[in-house]
């Protein structure tokens, strides 16, 4: 628990009174409405659901001074958001409706929402009961923000203002005709302007920032930077409190701004396993000011929470629960063998591959690229479901073909390898970038974002473990024995997110700019990639997915040795 004393200099008045505000904040829920793993088929942790029950009982005991926030990305990540966004076009959202029965009073747009698509996250805002906000999301046809940029809240007299701002890194991340008509302004920029006219215009008695964008680090260019909450918080006075999310790392700490003041900035982390709670007292004088306020902010772990409450929920959207459980269990084929990511990291995988087959078939194009997207899990062996499909594929991307040269495609591959595994001198050095994670130093993960391992299909090529970055590449031939040229242009199926300029493997990789990646664009797919990969298996019926082995580590031996002694150190705990 953490508490700060926000303005100084209160004097000791006898009769000064205190009032109390209790929020309540989530972020990056992805699709965990129910406390159901509807991949693995079993009750799991966390959901809106707990929240739920959290909400309600801690309603009875703050009831009228309380208020119940959302930090975005909330219509994506599971097969309850895929159904909803997908198969209940006709009926009311089915996340609106569940946000509304919570009770929640005001949410930030997240990139993922955006995402969806217009139809979606315009039907979604359209029908929650609380705004949305997204304060530097501008339309570009009037100028002014696209969603609410602030709501003012009363509660025991006090006025509280929240002001909402997005990550400005979509268009680097989501196709244009997603977001077309959008401008992502800077948030530093934009807090900037909307805390002046919040304070000229409302005068309020406490200010939330609420920034769907990390604390820091992630990808920063000339155009913008993914995560600016503490650049925010440090050069913006004005925030009592800053709530954020999007980089899914629960955080509580203070940042000093460039006024000498303390602003506590919370994170409770993604999925709904916790939520931040903040208390806050403000000491009123006897004409009725606020002289003073004080503010304890905690991250309650609720991943387990249940009471009536809970069981209310759970029999209020039984109907769609059970919709969903239906629609995740239907059976698409079967595997003959196992197929695990852990394998990716090593070597060729069927894993990959069979991705990297499906890309290749739905594209015509000459080469495929594309990277792990969990760091452990796996498809077993038998009858293959719908639910399966999110063990494989996690994001609702779409399926893009470039033209690269030769040249391009190796710089892309060695910036690739580059994040992935580093230069060894003998067979008993470290092999992948690894080491304790930021925000767990007890637990071993990979330095870099494993959505950036891309390797190939389509091509043969080694990974020469001894080489320093940049000179790792060597590509041998085409995968059909064919020569591999650097001169020559090649079609290249890749995700709309890597497309897009995501994960800089195109733009500080393969060297092109933003406006060359769009000139390089041949054809976007109708449906997303997961749509395609449950139409190939149905197809094929029963499958024995088997690696390319197109492409290898080398020396062998070292890198047979390093993956052994690797694998115990990231996956046997």
């Amino acid at each position: 628990m953490w508490k700060k004393n926000t303005l100084s200099g209160r004097a000791a008045m006898i009769d000064e009174k205190i009032k109390h505000l209790k929020i309540i904040f989530t972020t990056d829920v992805h699709g965990n409405y129910f406390p159901y793993d509807f991949r693995r088929e079993r009750w799991s942790k966390g959901s809106l659901e707990r929240v739920h029950a959290f909400v309600a009982q801690t309603v009875k005991e703050s009831a009228g001074n309380m208020l119940l926030i959302d930090g975005g990305d909330m219509l994506q990540g599971e097969p309850t958001a895929y159904y909803f966004n997908s198969h209940c076009q006709n009926t009311r959202h089915r996340v609106a409706e569940i946000c509304n029965y919570i009770g929640y009073d005001v949410a930030v747009i997240g990139n993922h929402d955006i995402e969806m698509g217009k139809r979606i996250y315009d039907k979604y805002v359209n029908e929650c009961s609380f705004p949305i906000l997204g304060a530097n999301v501008i339309d570009t046809a009037t100028g002014q923000p696209y969603f609410q940029p602030y709501e003012i809240f009363y509660r025991q007299g006090l006025k509280i203002a929240v002001v909402g701002f997005i990550t400005p890194a979509i268009p680097h991340w989501i196709p244009e005709e997603i977001w077309k008509g959008l401008y992502f302004a800077d948030i530093k920029e934009s807090a900037a302007k909307w805390i002046k006219t919040i304070k000229e215009d409302v005068q309020p008695d406490y200010v939330i920032g609420v920034i769907h964008s990390g604390m820091d680090e992630g990808i920063v260019t000339p155009d913008y930077k993914e995560n600016a909450t503490r650049e925010t918080a440090e050069e913006v006075d004005g925030f009592d409190l800053i709530l954020y999310g999007h980089d899914h790392a629960c955080n509580l700490e203070t940042v000093v701004n460039r006024e000498d003041r303390e602003v506590p900035c919370v994170n409770p982390g993604c999925y709904a396993h916790n939520v931040a709670v903040v208390d806050v007292d403000f000491h009123i004088d006897q004409q009725d000011r606020v002289v003073s306020h004080e503010t304890n902010c905690s991250i309650k772990y609720i991943g387990m929470f249940y009471n009536q409450h809970a069981l209310s929920f759970k029999r209020h959207f039984s109907y769609p629960f059970h919709e969903v459980k239906r629609f995740a269990s239907k059976k698409i084929g079967t595997f003959l063998n196992r197929v695990d990511v852990t394998e990716a990291y090593f070597g060729s995988s069927a894993y990959i591959d069979l991705i990297q087959q499906l890309q290749l078939n739905v594209s015509g194009a000459d080469l495929s690229f594309t990277a792990p997207l969990f760091f452990k899990a796996a498809i077993e062996a038998g009858d293959v479901k719908v639910c399966n499909l999110f063990d494989l594929y996690r994001f609702e991307d779409h399926l893009y073909t470039l033209r690269l040269t030769g040249q391009e495609i190796k710089n892309y591959l060695e910036m690739s390898y580059s994040n992935w595994v580093q230069q060894m001198a003998s067979p008993d050095d470290p092999m992948l970038l690894i080491g304790p994670m930021k925000n767990n130093p007890e637990r071993i993960g990979f330095k870099n974002f494993i959505f950036n391992f891309d390797s190939a299909a389509g091509i043969r090529y080694e990974v020469d473990l001894r080489k320093p970055k940049g000179e790792k590449i060597t590509i041998l031939s085409m995968s059909d024995s064919r020569a591999f040229s650097m001169d020559e242009t090649y079609t290249v199926a890749m995700t709309a997110y890597r497309a897009n300029g995501g994960g800089e493997l195109l733009t500080k990789g393969a060297g092109l700019s933003k406006e060359e990646i769009d000139l390089r664009i041949i054809s976007v797919t109708e449906h997303d990639i997961r749509h395609y990969l449950m139409d190939y298996i149905q197809d094929i019926g029963t499958i024995a997915p088997q690696p390319h082995n197109d492409w290898r580590f080398i020396p062998e031996d070292w890198a047979a040795k390093a993956s052994e002694r690797e694998r115990k150190i990231l996956f046997d705990r």
